[in-house]
């Protein structure tokens, strides 16, 4: 993400009038998400409900199809 999008991202957190305990909530989750990140694990209840989750977008049509490797890289290398 670039420092400009982050930016606005955070301008748009301050405008939401966050408690503090609302922003100490938010930062918890922050810090959990990019701890998790670094060590590459999740738990097995997270894995299985992020497969739940995918079945989920899979029946509501917002999942995305590749005809071939190639597309689906190409989708990769654009995140």
């Amino acid at each position: 993400m670039t420092f400009s999008s982050l930016n606005n991202l955070w301008n748009y957190i301050q405008g939401l009038s966050l408690t503090p305990r609302n922003q100490e909530w938010l930062a918890e989750r922050l810090k959990e998400a990019a701890r998790k990140k670094k060590e590459g694990k999740m738990t097995e209840e997270e894995f299985f409900a992020g497969i739940d989750e995918a079945r989920e977008q899979i029946k509501r049509g917002e999942g995305i199809t590749f005809t071939n490797a190639e597309e689906m890289n190409s989708w990769l290398n654009s995140l």
